[in-house]
């Protein structure tokens, strides 16, 4: 279906993609549509869901579920936590990390593509969350400045590494530690990653004794590497060996996919 043809028609829209809905016996309330059809916001049962694309199908449960089988594999927040989301994108993670931990717990979204954080704080707007804190930064080396390449095909390919043909922004660049600093943040009970091979920049956050980091889910692009060749994104080894170092025990998951099974996961020993 060519979206863009139609877009401008809100309202024929609506109703193609509430039919859609209907088939699949679930009610979509609302559909808001950003950037001129790149973006959609599907309120379904009063929870809104951000998504590049047209379909039917997403509602909450299916978002939760994908969240439990990938970022949530090993350890699923509970109330009171505090889970920071690298890589926050479009807040689907976020928003399930929100309910996870209520309104005793708090949600750090960090999102360095403005673009996207845009449509980020419109999910979160949307949801009414007041447990989550917002932040357009991009997690990096060093204290400075840094462009970010807003992917032509799909924002999850955006980097630092500045190797697509789009737009680029430039957005601070902040190390995790000092992130966490001007947050006051010590404990961390979920750290999820999600950064396009900037993943290699985290380790000295794992140094820093007055911050424990319980709990990590963290992307790696490896996979990234095998078909581009660029070696930016040639990270798990890397992410391995620095959370090995300071006390974790990781595991990875092989179910064939190779976009999961390049999440590393670990958990600090006590």
């Amino acid at each position: 279906m060519q979206v863009a043809k139609i877009v401008h028609n809100k309202h024929l829209l609506f109703l193609i993609c509430k039919l859609g809905y209907l088939s699949n016996n679930i009610s979509l309330k609302k559909l808001n549509i950003y950037n001129n059809g790149r973006f959609f916001i599907y309120n379904v049962d009063d929870f809104n869901i951000a998504s590049e694309s047209f379909n039917w199908y997403l509602h909450k449960p299916l978002l939760a579920q994908e969240v439990a089988n990938i970022s949530c594999k090993f350890y699923q927040p509970k109330p009171g936590d505090v889970v920071l989301d690298v890589g926050a994108g479009l807040g689907e993670e976020t928003s399930i990390y929100a309910d996870l931990v209520a309104a005793e717990g708090k949600v750090y979204a960090i999102e360095a593509n403005p673009i996207v954080y845009q449509v980020l704080q419109e999910v979160i707007r949307l949801n009414g969350f007041t447990n989550v804190i917002l932040s357009n930064i991009a997690i990096n080396e060093q204290h400075e400045f840094v462009s970010i390449d807003d992917a032509p095909d799909t924002y999850l390919a955006s980097s630092l590494n500045n190797i697509n043909k789009g737009t680029t922004y430039e957005v601070q660049g902040l190390p995790l530690q000092d992130f966490c600093t001007t947050h006051s943040i010590r404990r961390i009970d979920l750290l999820k990653v999600n950064i396009e091979g900037a993943e290699r920049f985290l380790s000295k956050a794992f140094e820093r004794p007055e911050l424990d980091i319980k709990h990590v889910a963290i992307s790696c692009h490896d996979f990234r590497y095998a078909k581009e060749g660029n070696k930016f994104f040639r990270t798990k080894a890397i992410v391995s060996e620095y959370l090995k170092r300071n006390g974790y025990v990781i595991v990875s998951q092989s179910t064939g996919k190779d976009y999961i099974d390049d999440w590393v996961y670990g958990t600090k020993e006590t």
